[in-house]
């Protein structure tokens, strides 16, 4: 166990102080009497876009971070530019944005690079997802931030990371995806993903590597990279590709027990395995899953009336063999099915504890009952637009949980509370900084 003195160093106490020696402020959204967040006291700089850095700087603001986000002057962030021609669509920057403080600088300008290592100087953590290479030929890079701040944590989000034959390549959702073998793993490579999970996951492992690199810090005082490559995490959870090669050596024995590799049992659209399926019914479809014995026994006998089928029959009395006979019932259950709706099947299914659920359109999910119980389903009061409805937190924390506290800030938004209240600069100095379009 960590000593609570040692909490001191990274600012989980109030009275800690940042790698400036600057005092660290209470939260000032908190209200009198109420318990700390899981992360009040640590600082964040973000000069990430788009949405890996976003999603990982959001998960550490959703529990009580101070983030400020760097965007350049004028235009912001990319995806800030990208969305500004549609009126409006920049309220789902909130989905990812939100709980932030908003700065701008350009970092290569010669005094916004004084400025910015001026603020690295208050901050624990620096987070970055920029051009391969970018932040290197400016200055910004990773050793030159340790040999200025030996404390400070650098997290560095790319499609492939700091070392490799492919650091220098781009990469956005897409190429990670495909590099990292899930887009063929998926049965889809020729398709664009619908989901984004080689930005948003990266971005949380960013955020665990950033609390294990805070957690190291309290025990040796010593800063250090947090390096983050998206294809090394779609790959770490490609259970296809990882399946496949650790199961090299028994190949052939697995095989001779299943009558065809593992592989092909959980993605033949030929001969689809029933007891781990997405079944068409008469409006949509419904997934479920009847593994064990009980779950089998369940369906077939008290479902579908077929005690021939059950475990007491030697030919499905275990997973394995259900599975190699899976042509004696796999029709019998498509037909069971296709003949019913969505709500009756899964109302019947779990009825018989059997798991299973709803495939769920947009409109569906966004409305599920479940997910509102939650709080997944939030709404967040914005300066323009008013109501805006974000995705909730799903990190729930009993003692110190995280809270929806601000929508995305508008570009720039609070220069003069980080310019003028963290370094100490008068509205003259911010006057003089736009004109030069530092800031």
């Amino acid at each position: 166990m960590i000593p609570l003195s040692a909490w001191n160093f990274w600012g989980l106490q109030v009275s800690g102080r940042d790698l400036a020696g600057a005092e660290k402020q209470v939260d000032p959204l908190r209200e009198e009497g109420a318990m700390a967040s899981a992360l009040e006291g640590i600082r964040i700089l973000d000069l990430s876009q788009f949405l890996s850095g976003p999603r990982c700087t959001q998960i550490l603001a959703d529990m009580g971070a101070e983030v400020i986000k760097l965007e350049p002057p004028g235009h912001g962030e990319t995806l800030r530019l990208m969305l500004s021609p549609i009126a409006g669509m920049d309220r789902i920057l909130s989905n990812w944005h939100r709980n932030k403080k908003g700065i701008t600088l350009d970092i290569k300008h010669p005094k916004g690079q004084e400025l910015y290592w001026r603020l690295a100087g208050h901050v624990d953590v620096v987070v970055e997802n920029l051009t391969p290479g970018l932040m290197e030929r400016l200055g910004l890079g990773w050793e030159e931030h340790l040999r200025r701040y030996p404390k400070i944590i650098y997290c560095s989000i790319k499609g492939f990371g700091q070392s490799g034959p492919y650091i220098d390549r781009l990469a956005f959702d897409l190429i990670a995806q495909a590099s990292g073998g899930i887009m063929y793993a998926q049965k889809t490579p020729h398709m664009t993903p619908g989901v984004f999970f080689g930005d948003f996951v990266s971005g949380a492992y960013g955020a665990m590597g950033i609390l294990q690199a805070l957690i190291a810090r309290s025990r040796t005082g010593e800063g250090q990279l947090v390096d983050i490559s998206m294809q090394d995490v779609m790959y770490f959870h490609n259970f296809r590709a990882f399946d496949w090669r650790s199961t090299q050596e028994i190949r052939q024995s697995v095989r001779d027990i299943l009558g065809e590799s593992l592989d092909e049992v959980l993605t033949s659209q030929e001969k689809p395995f029933p007891c781990w399926y997405s079944y068409g019914v008469k409006d949509g479809y419904v997934a479920c899953v009847i593994l064990t014995d009980r779950q089998w026994d369940a369906f077939v006998v008290e479902v579908l009336g077929r005690p021939d089928l059950s475990t007491r029959n030697p030919r499905y009395s275990n997973f394995i063999f259900r599975l190699k006979a899976r042509e004696d019932y796999l029709e019998t259950f498509l037909e069971w099915f296709s003949g019913r709706k969505a709500k009756e099947v899964e109302d019947t299914l779990t009825r018989h504890r059997i798991p299973c659920s709803i495939v769920k359109d947009l409109e569906q999910v966004n409305q599920d009952p479940q997910l509102q119980a939650r709080q997944m389903c939030e709404i967040l009061e914005h300066p323009r637009y008013g109501e805006v409805p974000v995705v909730g937190i799903p990190i729930k924390l009993s003692k110190t949980p995280g809270a929806l506290k601000s929508p995305a800030p508008d570009l720039g938004e609070h220069n003069q509370e980080i310019y003028g209240g963290l370094l100490g600069l008068v509205e003259q100095d911010l006057e003089d900084l736009r004109r030069e379009k530092v800031i």
